[in-house]
């Protein structure tokens, strides 16, 4: 689909922020303060870049959704024309209003994956949060399977080799061990790698390219994850209710030495292959979560999230929890007892409906 011609980004700003959308491929590619204009979701694949069966549309950027699957299709599948990660963040969204009252709807119809998706975006008047309420439908007239992850990926200048990640993430696996990743399981914030020798994937030091997964602890119904820049002294965000998404992805990719993205992708699965694959090593669920989710004929579901911004001192230690509490959102600071908090005009009980 050509956008030639077309001027597919839409702005949203407010006194501190400023986010932007493209609509070919329905990406979240900017979201920056206003005092330093660092974007953390530069990253942007080239069509070069692409699988070959995505390069007829939108190339990967900033954060986009998978949807009806994440990863690759199947071989009959791709011969039908699915692309990886679905075709979804392949296509060109629609918008029938411009943003108004630092609200923007959006929609799209995948005709391939038979997926319907209405996301509502709202920024706060004032502060640097947004919201995201996604429904989707089924329109097809059968029951399917299927994934939905959320694929925000960092890339430079905020991301460097001080970067940490903070989140609430418990067991889980490198994709490596696909075959067998309960006997090869580790423990956030450790990843097992193909040597079993194991990497810090907070603040990883060896240069190793993969994608772990990992369950959000159990007991937690909120989960969040954080990636913070000891550089430039502020981090992005984002925070969701556990039951939506009960998986946190990272995908860390190296080049010559240095960290070139990171993906801090959580969604409904941690099991990155078709889905007959899953089925046939029996891996329709791990670590006591589902996989794979289940979505009837004309059904609907909807889930949402929220995303911060926050500067913090040179001192800080980190963050050791996040909470929500009426229109304030709780930041514990690891071994300081006290809280960080952003006041936003959002009910945010409305992310735990």
């Amino acid at each position: 689909m050509s956008t030639l011609g077309r001027n597919t980004q839409r702005k949203l700003r407010n006194e501190e922020v400023s986010l932007t959308v493209d609509l070919f491929g329905g990406a979240i590619t900017d979201f920056h303060l206003h005092c330093h204009k660092i974007n953390p979701l530069t990253f942007a694949f080239s069509k070069e870049q692409m699988p070959d069966n995505n390069k007829g549309g939108a190339p990967y950027q900033g954060h986009f959704l998978c949807l009806g699957r994440w990863g690759t299709p199947s071989p009959g599948e791709k011969k039908a024309g699915i692309p990886d990660h679905g075709q979804i963040a392949n296509i060109l969204w629609n918008a029938e209003k411009p943003p108004q009252d630092h609200t923007f709807h959006m929609q799209v119809s995948s005709p391939l994956e038979g997926l319907r998706v209405e996301r509502t975006l709202r920024l706060d008047h004032q502060k640097p949060v947004y919201m995201v309420r996604e429904e989707v439908t089924n329109i097809n007239p059968l029951g399917r399977l299927y994934q939905m992850v959320q694929h925000p990926t960092l890339a430079a200048p905020f991301l460097d080799q001080a970067t940490i990640i903070y989140c609430n993430a418990d067991k889980g696996y490198n994709y490596v061990f696909s075959q067998h990743p309960e006997k090869h399981q580790s423990v956030w914030p450790d990843g097992l790698c193909e040597d079993l020798s194991l990497v810090n994937l907070s603040r990883p030091e060896k240069p190793y390219t993969s994608v772990f997964s990992f369950i959000v602890k159990k007991e937690a119904t909120v989960a969040w994850v954080v990636a913070c820049s000891p550089t430039h002294h502020f981090m992005l965000g984002y925070v969701w209710k556990r039951s939506h998404y009960p998986w946190i992805n990272f995908w860390l990719d190296w080049s010559a030495g240095q960290i070139r993205y990171r993906g801090l992708e959580f969604g409904t699965t941690g099991m990155h292959q078709p889905f007959h694959q899953i089925l046939e090593a029996g891996h329709t669920h791990l670590f006591g979560e589902k996989t794979i989710a289940f979505l009837d004929a004309g059904e609907k579901v909807s889930r949402s999230y929220l995303s911060f911004l926050l500067q913090v001192s040179p001192g800080f230690k980190g963050v050791e929890d996040i909470r929500m509490e009426g229109n304030q959102l709780l930041l514990q600071e690891i071994n300081q007892g006290e809280n960080m908090y952003i006041d936003t005009t959002f009910d945010l009980d409305t992310l735990l409906s």
